[in-house]
């Protein structure tokens, strides 16, 4: 199914493209990771722009359902882990992530939110994408599905913030 999604890919980081801009030299991107009840083994895909500041989670199998005997609400998360490789002298941080990206059908009610986080001072990005659904009645029935998430990375110099004066 990842297969069906590449040929998408590349247009939704040519956009991300034109927003990310002066990537510092020496900004990478060295490890990435994914895990939770969203993205089972072998069902994420992570695919950044030639400079890695940019990047598209593609899931495959991150879909929360809502039926008659099933739990409501139901939820599912998916955390994504980026190692970073920043340049002395800068911090990273995320552009709005796009979280367009999600079909629900009629008879629940739902949504799904990205948080992120930047650890190990600097060195880390964590994205955790959370679906929640829930049933209108007891007879609702639902399905919730997390295509993909898009990212685009912002960068700030330490020399820039020396020349600020409260």
């Amino acid at each position: 199914m990842l297969k069906t999604f590449t040929f998408f890919i590349p247009f939704a980081l040519a956009a991300s493209c034109i927003v990310a801009r002066n990537t510092p030299e020496g900004f990478a991107v060295t490890n990435t990771n994914y895990h939770g009840s969203g993205c089972p083994p072998n069902s994420t895909l992570v695919s950044f722009t030639p400079d890695s500041s940019a990047f598209i989670i593609v899931y495959e199998a991150f879909g929360v359902n809502i039926a008659p005997g099933l739990p409501s609400p139901n939820s599912k998360t998916c955390t994504v882990t980026l190692d970073l490789a920043v340049p002395t002298g800068y911090n990273v941080s995320l552009a709005p992530v796009n979280t367009e990206t999600f079909r629900q059908d009629d008879g629940a009610t739902g949504g799904f939110d990205v948080n992120s986080v930047v650890t190990g001072a600097g060195t880390q990005l964590e994205l955790t994408t959370t679906a929640v659904l829930m049933a209108k009645d007891s007879t609702s029935t639902g399905m919730l599905v997390v295509d993909s998430v898009d990212v685009v990375s912002r960068f700030s110099s330490f020399a820039l913030l020396k020349h600020i004066q409260f």
